[in-house]
């Protein structure tokens, strides 16, 4: 079900206590939201359940999707530097 995972957040960062973790989850281009998830399946790609087990921010998105396009400019970005990019990880699963 997932194709990658993206990695962001202050850690990323010169911050001396970094604390914050984001993710991006890359699903295939035809997974289908409605189906019905086993329970692993639904705490890899449930905000909640991820943020209340390991403290991560979580976005799902299908690959080459609009929505991917748009979360992975997100990440990019350099807080208070509009005119930079910043690298991010990817994990190819």
């Amino acid at each position: 079900m997932v194709r990658s995972v993206l990695l962001d957040g202050s850690f990323v960062t010169a911050k001396p206590a970094p604390r914050d973790v984001d993710l991006i989850v890359v699903v295939s281009g035809d997974h289908d939201f409605s189906a019905e998830l086993t329970a692993a399946e639904y705490n890899v790609v449930s905000k909640r359940s991820v943020f209340r087990r390991y403290g991560f921010d979580l976005l799902v998105a299908r690959e080459d999707s609009e929505e991917y396009r748009r979360y992975l400019s997100f990440f990019q970005q350099v807080r208070l530097e509009p005119h930079l990019r910043k690298g991010i990880l990817r994990l190819v699963l």
